[in-house]
């Protein structure tokens, strides 16, 4: 054991450093004498995995504290409202104060980029050994795949164009060049594909805290939506609704439980009686708040009877007796005599908002119908009545998109893009918004490291 916790703390070790570096840092040799070690014994390569799922939950894109999308992104367009400092992320991405010189910006990218190295690593380190189990090799492969393949689809939402990283190499990586949105999107369908035929069918539920076949169909699902491929999106949302493991969770106070029946993917919380990042950062327990809080106008947008509203929202009152709103889709901020909630990335639930625009865009407007009746049905809300019209069906789906997936790593301002409404909602909410902010810059110290980054994103 004591062998494990010191290899154990060299890979952190290695992990800090090189986040404390620039991206075009990392690879240097410092780091093979413990890969080799590693990559000799199964128990320690899961290990090495399971360093590379705590820091996804902790930092960078997908973690669910204060530093991830779900309060940057959600506080950048019109889902949060910033109370704190003006110094603090939240304020500044509040206030479009952003710049390629912010250090959160800058922090997103090396912290994210530190987790494809050692996803890297996982992938290379499994490749050349010969010591560990078949098995296992396969399925650190496959986990590694879809990881490296999530993390440049939120890179590429978030930053567009960006490189894809797909190596250790300090040489390569050093003066590497971005890739446009079509050629990530397509290494990404190429490592998805190979990392389904890797992976189990599914897990039980309360488990799914690593990827799956179905995980890796509903990443494809997205893909396919963002790209507009309506078939593929079809295709791959069947594959996971079909599933009998999965279901649209009809309780709403259960759907971001551990053992919810519609999650797919999960991060585990850090320690066996934590929670979730969402329920401390999230829920209010004093008014007025000091770091973020539901916009009003979010608010006034639920449809009247809304379940969402009553169930994935709270409320509490300042001495003033002003109501301030929160999400509350996670219940739990503190400890628990064992976990009660892990966060969720992938649920079946927005695979039937993305079947149902795959229909309406291919005119199968009756089976476009009846899955967002299925959605609206559990959120208590009347069904719509039967219709071709293509306009108000999709102004449905945006809707019904706003009150599910709202606070969920960025995805407002993702579908906000994707209808092509970004701008003119935006301006309505924020006088100062620009057409270019719907994307962020990529961080200044970066291309000063690495011309071949460059150009910087239109309008920074």
């Amino acid at each position: 054991m004591k062998i494990i916790y010191f290899l154990l703390f060299l890979i952190m070790a290695v992990s800090l450093c090189q986040s404390c570096d620039d991206f075009t840092d990392v690879g240097l040799p410092k780091n093979q004498i413990t890969r080799e070690v590693v990559f000799k014994d199964d128990q320690l390569a899961k290990a090495a995995m399971a360093g590379i799922y705590r820091s996804m939950e902790e930092t960078g894109l997908l973690s669910g504290s204060s530093s991830g999308l779900q309060v940057i992104i959600g506080a950048y367009i019109d889902e949060l409202q910033a109370y704190g400092t003006t110094s603090t992320d939240a304020s500044i991405f509040y206030q479009l104060g952003h710049m390629a010189s912010t250090a959160k910006i800058n922090n997103l990218w090396t912290t994210t980029y530190t987790q494809l190295y050692n996803i890297n690593s996982v992938i290379e380190g499994v490749q050349v050994s010969d010591q560990m189990s078949s098995a296992v090799k396969q399925q650190l492969t496959g986990e590694a795949l879809f990881l490296r393949a999530i993390l440049h689809f939120y890179l590429v939402q978030t930053f567009g164009s960006v490189p894809y990283v797909t190596t250790t190499s300090y040489e390569v990586n050093q003066s590497i060049g971005k890739k446009t949105v079509e050629e990530i999107y397509a290494q990404c369908k190429n490592d998805l594909m190979t990392a389904v035929e890797l992976l189990p069918e599914t897990l039980s539920k309360g488990n799914r805290i690593y990827p799956t076949k179905m995980a890796g169909y509903a990443l494809l699902a997205k893909i396919a939506h963002y790209e507009s491929d309506w078939d593929n999106a079809k295709y791959f949302a069947d594959k996971v609704i079909n599933n009998s493991q999965y279901a649209m969770e009809q309780d709403l106070s259960k759907v971001f439980l551990k053992d919810s029946s519609s999650s797919i993917w999960q991060l585990l919380p850090y320690s066996s009686v934590y929670n979730t990042y969402q329920g401390n950062v999230f829920i209010l327990r004093t008014a007025p708040p000091s770091n973020v809080a539901l916009r009003d106008d979010f608010i006034a947008e639920f449809e009247t009877g809304d379940k969402r509203r009553s169930s994935w929202v709270g409320e509490i009152k300042d001495s003033q007796n002003k109501t301030y709103y929160y999400p509350f889709k996670y219940k739990q901020y503190s400890t628990s005599a064992s976990s009660l909630e892990y966060s969720v990335i992938l649920r079946v639930e927005e695979m039937y908002l993305i079947r149902a625009e795959a229909m309406l865009r291919t005119a199968q407007y009756n089976s476009a119908i009846i899955d967002i009746n299925a959605i609206r049905s559990r959120a208590g809300l009347p069904s719509i009545a039967s219709t071709s019209d293509q306009s108000f069906l999709l102004n449905t789906i945006i809707k019904e998109r706003r009150s599910e997936l709202f606070t969920e790593f960025g995805q407002r301002l993702f579908d906000l893009k994707h209808y092509n409404i970004l701008d003119s909602v935006m301006s309505a909410k924020k006088s100062e918004w620009k057409s270019h902010f719907r994307i962020l810059p990529l961080p200044e110290k970066e291309l000063l490291l690495n011309p071949n980054l460059n150009p910087q994103n239109n309008g920074y």
